[in-house]
């Protein structure tokens, strides 16, 4: 799934507005909207995420780390 739906859950679960996240990394609110959707390619950088987990005291691995899973079985040659 593209963007980070579960860190924007989070941000609408306790009320965070986007604007807020957006000035803390140094975006604008627009173009944080588009990293969230994974809209055109935005990202965030990994400076931005370790600001966002010390901040809001969120965990990496559950808000921003989407581990990659094999196109086939080691074993298929």
């Amino acid at each position: 799934m593209p963007g980070f739906a579960k860190f924007k859950g989070y941000l609408v679960e306790k009320g965070i507005p986007q604007t807020e996240v957006a000035e803390l990394i140094g975006v604008s609110r627009p173009y944080l909207n588009m990293i969230l959707n994974g809209q055109r390619g935005a990202d965030f950088n990994l400076n931005q995420v370790i600001t966002i987990c010390n901040h809001y005291g969120i965990d990496i691995d559950e808000f921003f780390y989407a581990p990659k899973v094999p196109s086939r079985k080691p074993d298929e040659e």
